[in-house]
């Protein structure tokens, strides 16, 4: 498969993540990356062997060796060159969330044409955990689905650190706090395992602020959120709930979990008490009670993918990637509603 010609923007915490997979990758031709710090963008193309640097976007999307770019900032100053990317005809890999609002994707989908534009909440999805958990699935053994549920409370460590990066908790940078940051991953994945059945339709939620004895851990003026939870109601009578929360009181608890009338599927994000982490699952026996079985365990091999992978395969093979721009629209409004009815203290319903 010819390789995808590549360009990355943004040399941060997680550019240097993309750079360092991409200039591994049989699958990619790392052309050149930028960043606005010339220092960043420079040390990043000697440190992974990129014949090019540029210190802005548009020296970059101007570049006829490049294909396809890799967008990895915040989203306040991601989608504003998402625009200009599909206006010079690249194929896009979007860093999460995929936008601030569903106005920016529809946006975004009307521009794309017949580019491929791929988003990174999948990465969970395109595990091996992800790929045997959506099997299990779909041999039906957990009868009628009933309820779809996520909640990640994660306490509060004994110190900050030194520099809260300023786009965490903000609106104008991001769009939003731990909502955006985390949970288009548990969205992308517990969607990916369900086949995309759950159609949200009535949203209540609410959010919060970082507590006072916990303002530090965030940067000066930060506005969004750092605990939310929710109640959505989906069509077939299944109901998902959503909580996340950083820097919380609360020992620190994950996983996702999908019942059924018949079983149940819980998918641990981290170990639990020392044990490996695993997916299990669990099903009712008449005569018997509830069995428990460990469909996959840490360190198991099994089937998995990378964003990068993926999305190289779309293009070269005129296909969608994993989760593409309508899916994130789903994935888009969900969020929007969350924000909507926190601020309303109303349900919010969702066409």
């Amino acid at each position: 498969m010819e390789p995808i010609r590549l360009g990355i923007i943004g040399c941060g915490v997680i550019g240097s993540h993309h750079i360092s997979e991409a200039s591994k990758s049989p699958l990619a031709d790392l052309i050149a990356v930028a960043d606005v710090i010339e220092d960043r963008a420079k040390s990043m193309a000697e440190k992974f062997n990129v014949p090019t640097y540029y210190t802005n976007e548009d020296d970059m999307l101007n570049d006829d060796r490049i294909e396809a770019v890799v967008l990895a900032m915040p989203t306040g100053v991601r989608t504003p060159i998402a625009f200009k990317a599909l206006e010079k005809k690249k194929h896009l890999i979007i860093e999460k969330p995929a936008a601030s609002n569903s106005a920016e994707i529809e946006k975004m989908i009307s521009m794309r044409g017949d580019l491929v534009v791929a988003c990174c909440s999948p990465r969970n999805s395109l595990s091996a955990h992800g790929e045997l958990a959506r099997k299990c699935f779909d041999t039906g053994v957990l009868g009628k689905i009933r309820s779809v549920r996520v909640r990640a409370i994660l306490s509060a460590p004994p110190n900050p650190s030194d520099n809260p990066p300023p786009w965490r908790e903000s609106f104008k940078l991001n769009g939003g706090g731990i909502l955006v940051n985390w949970s288009c991953y548990d969205l992308d994945y517990l969607m990916y395992i369900t086949g995309w059945q759950l159609k949200p339709r009535v949203v209540l939620a609410k959010w919060w602020l970082v507590g006072e004895k916990m303002s530090a851990y965030v940067a000066p003026g930060s506005d969004a959120d750092a605990h939310y939870t929710a109640f959505i109601l989906c069509d077939n009578d299944i109901v998902l709930t959503m909580e996340r929360g950083e820097f919380t009181s609360s020992t620190t608890d994950q996983a996702w979990e999908i019942i059924g009338t018949d079983g149940t599927l819980h998918m641990p994000m981290t170990p639990q008490q020392g044990k490996p982490n695993a997916v299990i699952l669990d099903k009712f026996v008449p005569g018997q009670g509830v069995v428990s079985e460990t469909i996959w365990k840490q360190g198991d091999p099994g089937p998995s993918s990378t964003i990068l992978e993926d999305f190289v395969h779309a293009v070269r093979e005129h296909r969608e990637p994993r989760t593409n721009l309508e899916r994130a629209l789903v994935m888009q409004k969900i969020t929007d509603a969350i924000y909507a009815s926190s601020r309303t203290n109303q349900a919010v319903t969702i066409a």
